[in-house]
Protein backbone atom coordinates (compact mmCIF):
# COMPACT_ATOMS: atom_id res chain seq x y z
CA UNK A 1 0.00 0.00 0.00
CA UNK A 2 3.09 2.34 0.75
CA UNK A 3 4.55 1.32 -2.32
CA UNK A 4 1.27 2.29 -4.40
CA UNK A 5 1.12 5.79 -2.64
CA UNK A 6 4.60 6.18 -3.52
CA UNK A 7 4.49 5.25 -6.84
CA UNK A 8 1.64 7.72 -6.96
CA UNK A 9 3.13 10.51 -5.99
CA UNK A 10 6.04 9.83 -8.03
CA UNK A 11 3.97 9.45 -11.20
CA UNK A 12 1.95 13.31 -10.04
CA UNK A 13 5.23 15.13 -9.50
CA UNK A 14 6.85 13.97 -12.87
CA UNK A 15 3.66 14.88 -14.61
CA UNK A 16 3.49 18.14 -12.92
CA UNK A 17 7.28 18.97 -13.57
CA UNK A 18 6.54 18.33 -17.61
CA UNK A 19 3.66 20.29 -17.69
CA UNK A 20 5.69 23.00 -16.45
CA UNK A 21 8.53 22.69 -18.80
CA UNK A 22 7.77 24.35 -22.01
CA UNK A 23 7.37 22.22 -24.76
CA UNK A 24 10.02 21.24 -27.17
CA UNK A 25 12.74 21.77 -24.48
CA UNK A 26 14.85 19.03 -22.94
CA UNK A 27 14.26 19.87 -19.04
CA UNK A 28 17.21 18.08 -18.37
CA UNK A 29 19.79 20.91 -20.49
CA UNK A 30 20.45 23.71 -18.24
CA UNK A 31 18.72 26.65 -19.25
CA UNK A 32 21.86 28.92 -20.20
CA UNK A 33 23.01 25.70 -22.50
CA UNK A 34 19.61 25.87 -24.43
CA UNK A 35 19.69 29.62 -25.60
CA UNK A 36 23.63 29.44 -26.67
CA UNK A 37 23.86 31.57 -29.76
CA UNK A 38 24.86 29.47 -32.86
CA UNK A 39 28.72 29.03 -32.74
CA UNK A 40 30.46 31.04 -36.09
CA UNK A 41 31.37 29.35 -39.09
CA UNK A 42 35.20 28.55 -39.48
CA UNK A 43 37.34 31.22 -40.50
CA UNK A 44 38.71 31.15 -44.48
CA UNK A 45 40.77 32.40 -46.46
CA UNK A 46 42.27 35.94 -45.37
CA UNK A 47 40.08 35.66 -42.42
CA UNK A 48 41.89 32.42 -41.10
CA UNK A 49 45.29 34.47 -42.24
CA UNK A 50 44.57 37.01 -40.19
CA UNK A 51 43.22 35.24 -36.94
CA UNK A 52 46.60 33.03 -37.55
CA UNK A 53 48.97 36.13 -38.26
CA UNK A 54 46.87 37.26 -34.47
CA UNK A 55 47.89 34.56 -32.51
CA UNK A 56 51.46 34.40 -33.67
CA UNK A 57 51.74 37.79 -32.76
CA UNK A 58 50.35 37.15 -29.20
CA UNK A 59 52.51 34.29 -28.61
CA UNK A 60 55.55 36.71 -29.99
CA UNK A 61 54.72 39.47 -27.20
CA UNK A 62 54.13 36.61 -24.41
CA UNK A 63 58.24 35.72 -25.22
CA UNK A 64 59.36 39.01 -25.30
CA UNK A 65 60.08 39.24 -21.81
CA UNK A 66 61.54 42.57 -21.56
CA UNK A 67 58.77 44.25 -24.13
CA UNK A 68 60.88 45.83 -26.45
CA UNK A 69 59.06 44.38 -29.62
CA UNK A 70 61.99 41.50 -30.31
CA UNK A 71 63.31 38.75 -29.22
CA UNK A 72 66.90 37.85 -28.43
CA UNK A 73 68.46 34.56 -28.70
CA UNK A 74 67.43 33.67 -24.69
CA UNK A 75 64.00 35.01 -25.96
CA UNK A 76 63.62 33.05 -28.81
CA UNK A 77 64.07 29.72 -26.38
CA UNK A 78 60.41 30.45 -25.03
CA UNK A 79 59.14 30.32 -28.83
CA UNK A 80 60.24 27.22 -30.60
CA UNK A 81 59.78 28.31 -33.75
CA UNK A 82 61.83 31.06 -33.92
CA UNK A 83 64.38 29.62 -31.74
CA UNK A 84 64.92 26.44 -34.49
CA UNK A 85 64.90 29.37 -37.39
CA UNK A 86 66.71 32.37 -35.26
CA UNK A 87 69.73 32.90 -37.89
CA UNK A 88 67.36 32.72 -41.05
CA UNK A 89 64.74 34.96 -39.34
CA UNK A 90 67.44 37.51 -37.97
CA UNK A 91 68.76 38.72 -42.07
CA UNK A 92 70.06 41.90 -40.91
CA UNK A 93 72.36 39.94 -37.96
CA UNK A 94 70.70 42.33 -35.58
CA UNK A 95 70.87 39.34 -32.59
CA UNK A 96 67.34 39.71 -32.38
CA UNK A 97 64.21 39.69 -34.34
CA UNK A 98 61.51 41.62 -34.26
CA UNK A 99 57.31 40.10 -35.69
CA UNK A 100 57.94 41.69 -38.45
CA UNK A 101 61.66 39.65 -39.21
CA UNK A 102 59.36 36.47 -38.47
CA UNK A 103 56.21 37.49 -41.00
CA UNK A 104 59.13 38.38 -43.45
CA UNK A 105 60.69 35.47 -42.92
CA UNK A 106 57.16 33.22 -42.97
CA UNK A 107 56.02 34.97 -46.68
CA UNK A 108 59.71 34.47 -47.46
CA UNK A 109 59.96 30.62 -46.39
CA UNK A 110 55.88 29.87 -48.15
CA UNK A 111 57.34 31.73 -51.49
CA UNK A 112 60.37 29.03 -51.25
CA UNK A 113 57.67 26.08 -51.04
CA UNK A 114 56.11 27.20 -54.22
Amino acid sequence: MKTMYLFLILVGTAAAAAAQAPIGVDGTVPPALRTRPAEAPAATGAALSAQALAKLEKQFRAADVDGNGSLSVDEAKNFGFVARHFDEIDTGRRGAVSFDDLRNYLVRAKGDRR
